[in-house]
């Protein structure tokens, strides 16, 4: 009889509150873990596409600068373009940056 008494029955519904207390709290452990490792995987990724970001841009940089250099190089030593005044410099130059703009944001574009 001892194990129909009201306090058997409290205790075993106590102890059924506790594990599902203990069960609950080691899912949310669980989950925590699991939102820390895609954070990090989302950092990691996050450092990978800067990094990619900044090397693109270092050979957009390097290459962009060394047209500027030869093209410097041709108006120093007196080769001139023929028909180039300041209505058709500042179309080319808003032609290159548009250029450059779609390479720097395309997902596809890889320079050689």
């Amino acid at each position: 009889m001892a194990t129909h008494s009201p306090e058997s029955a409290i205790a075993r519904a106590i102890n059924r509150v506790l594990a599902a207390e203990r069960d609950a709290a080691d899912a949310i452990a669980a989950a925590q873990r699991e939102a820390e490792a895609v954070i990090e995987a989302a950092r990691a990724e996050r450092r990978r596409l800067l990094e990619r970001a900044r090397a693109r841009a270092a050979r957009i940089h390097g290459a962009a600068q060394l047209r500027l250099e030869r093209s410097l190089e041709r108006l120093e030593h007196g080769a001139s373009a023929p028909g180039v005044d300041l209505s058709t410099l500042d179309q080319l130059t808003h032609q290159a940056v548009a250029r450059l703009a779609r390479r720097l944001t395309s997902s596809d574009h890889e320079p050689s």
